[in-house]
């Protein structure tokens, strides 16, 4: 198989000598090649460099120092042009890395080290192993599956931005990108439930010219790993999993008077004294699939469904807090809602399905409608309104041992109110485990065969 050798040339303590690296590409299908070459143990003094291919000698503006002591590592990677959406990228191909020292020996002499690259998929992004930069990165989700990368941190000149994006069993991906501030959309769309990374690597242009760019780093980020988000078709797969699983079941419909919420003494005291009795909803935490797409990004207040089988009344027990309050079903549950299939998980024993309660046309409503289910609200496998002789409304809810339905409702609740218009109450009830929430939640059982996708 054909090779392609690459020269890169630099100065041993400024002009005693010179360091050769021979760079051998494994195959012709490399457009560029991009070089991270640091200290080892401090990121920030080196450079990145991007170098076309058609030109086989280039030469490093970086001066070695013989018998410093320190070691030097340079990390290789062959990449191809590629184009989506209108966006040059680069993506991987091969990859080589060297660390090496400059011995005092060599300051009157050449150094020649060769670095053949592997076409073998590499499991890890560029300048990894070195300290790294606390850069806040945050993400940003549209429908279908679209990622936008945005930070805070604003510089008083332009920098370049070299991003590095892997998605498990996909190729890393190279952007660079040129700005005072991250705002860098993907220009592909990520595939669902998928293990993902980004990093950046920040610095100042040294030199350009068509075949070549040295950049100077100046921050070398910590990568930010999420998982990419169900689109509505995964979402339509978590249904069907729901419903074949609501079928083997022990189960029935039946009215419930109340959804209930279990906390502290404190947390219903704070409220009290310093929201005016108004119950705030807050993010929604990453308690149950971390592919959910509502988790961090939309607020609301879980309230329980679940009923004791014996006397169908709420659970005598509570897992999250010794005060509960009761809050009639149906005044928060109202045909001027939308309701949306978030979410169907287990804690290795009881199946839990998540709705989202949002009112029409509401900020949140139209988030959901872009990324979720909408379930009709007067008639649904899992809780909807069912209109009385009275023209009054029960709420239904499908009972089972083994499945409970939480609704996450976006809107404050004021519990003054709910108490003086005695449409809900509160009770002292026994805790059991923890007796409280985590603050983050509790990820799903990803071993279980009935609610992993």
């Amino acid at each position: 198989m054909s090779t392609l050798e690459v020269f890169f040339r630099g100065q041993i303590d400024s002009i005693c000598g010179q360091i050769c690296f021979k760079v051998i590409i494994p195959n012709q299908d490399v457009d560029i090649l991009m070089l991270f070459l640091v200290y080892e143990h401090a990121p920030h003094y080196g450079i990145s460099l991007t170098a076309d291919t058609s030109t086989k000698e280039h030469e490093l503006p970086m001066n070695f120092l013989s018998g410093s002591g320190c070691s030097y590592c340079l990390e290789i990677y062959g990449l191809r042009k590629k184009i989506e959406s209108d966006r040059e990228f680069y993506e991987y191909q091969s990859y080589g890395r060297k660390i090496f020292q400059v011995m005092k020996g060599h300051s009157a002499s050449n150094l020649n080290l060769n670095i053949r690259l592997s076409a073998q998929e590499c499991a890890f992004l560029p300048v990894d192993c070195a300290s790294k930069d606390n850069l806040q990165i945050s993400i940003h989700h549209k429908p279908n599956s679209r990622y936008t990368f945005k930070s805070n941190q604003k510089y008083q000149s332009d920098k370049t931005w070299i991003l590095i994006f892997k998605q498990h069993g996909e190729k890393i991906s190279f952007f660079i990108y040129t700005g005072k501030r991250l705002k860098f959309t993907l220009p592909f769309e990520l595939n669902a439930a998928r293990n993902c990374e980004i990093k950046a690597v920040i610095g100042s242009v040294l030199y350009e010219s068509d075949v070549v760019r040295i950049i100077a780093n100046e921050v070398n980020s910590e990568k930010l790993r999420f998982k990419s988000y169900f689109t509505k078709q995964e979402y339509q797969a978590l249904l069907n999993r729901t419903l074949s699983f609501i079928k083997n079941l022990p189960g029935k419909f039946h009215t419930i008077d109340y959804l209930y919420r279990n906390k502290s003494e404190m947390y219903f005291a704070s409220i009290r004294e310093y929201h005016s009795g108004i119950m705030k909803p807050y993010k929604k935490d990453h308690n149950g699939d971390p592919c959910s797409v509502i988790n961090g990004h939309i607020d609301g207040l879980f309230f329980s469904t679940a009923v004791d089988f014996q006397t169908m009344k709420p659970l005598p027990e509570s897992l999250y807090g010794p005060v509960r309050l009761h809050i009639d079903a149906s005044t928060l549950f109202t045909p001027n809602f939308n309701l949306y299939f978030a979410d169907f998980y287990c804690h290795y024993r009881v199946h839990y399905v998540t709705v989202v309660l949002t009112p029409k046309r509401s900020p949140t409503d139209k988030f959901c409608e872009g990324r979720l289910l909408k379930l009709d609200i007067r008639q649904n496998p899992f809780i909807y309104l069912s209109e009385t002789k009275e023209d009054f409304y029960e709420v239904i809810v499908y009972l089972s041992n083994g499945l409970r339905v939480e609704v996450f409702y976006t809107e404050a609740v004021n519990i003054s109110r709910i108490i003086e218009n005695q449409q809900g109450h509160f009770e002292r009830v026994p805790i059991i485990g923890r007796g409280e929430s985590r603050p983050t939640g509790i990820p799903k059982n990803n071993l279980c065969k009935i609610c992993n996708l």
